[in-house]
């Protein structure tokens, strides 16, 4: 059955002054899954927003033993990251160190936000991510030699079947 939309009420007309379905109610701690890779031996849950909203929160797992995924940063976001569970371990530009559930980390915007997540444990790690910004996101990974231009969040689906509309652009960066 579907829900009435309702129409928010402002003075003024406002991006939030329009039809929308009213909010959805989701949980944090379903176990409910939306995307898993199995070579990164990681999956995720990204949370409903408006396709305009400036924040957005995705709960990852990293299974015992994942990899590190590619050192990168974002020019059009800035990240927090709260660990649930688990021991992940955090590198960033000048040095790696292991997490503990309860941990907060904030990734600027830019060089200074540096991040990847590894877990190199027995035990499965959950970390809550939000984030705030604005598309275009410029996503740049320095060990890796390129970066990608988003004009949404990249659909992973989509990515896995060797691309997403949403990002406009690829191309190479100097190494480091």
């Amino acid at each position: 059955m579907s829900r009435p939309l309702r129409r928010l009420a402002t003075a003024a007309h406002h991006r939030y002054d329009r039809l929308e379905e009213p909010m959805t109610r989701q949980n944090l701690f379903s176990d409910f899954w939306e995307g898993e890779n199995a070579e990164t031996r990681r999956r995720y849950r990204t949370f409903w927003r408006p396709d305009d909203a400036r924040m957005g929160a995705t709960l990852y797992e990293l299974a015992p033993g994942a990899p590190e995924d590619h050192l990168h940063m974002h020019y059009g976001a800035e990240e927090m990251f709260f660990v649930l569970s688990g021991r992940p371990s955090f590198r960033n530009q000048e040095r790696e160190e292991q997490l503990v559930p309860g941990d907060f980390v904030f990734c600027p915007e830019g060089r200074a936000g540096l991040h990847a997540f590894s877990n190199p444990t027995a035990e499965a790690a959950q970390i809550l991510a939000i984030s705030a910004g604005g598309f275009p996101d410029v996503v740049a990974y320095p060990e890796r030699g390129d970066a990608w231009v988003a004009t949404r969040d990249p659909d992973p689906r989509l990515l896995a079947q060797g691309g997403d509309p949403g990002i406009i652009a690829r191309f190479e960066i100097p190494t480091e």
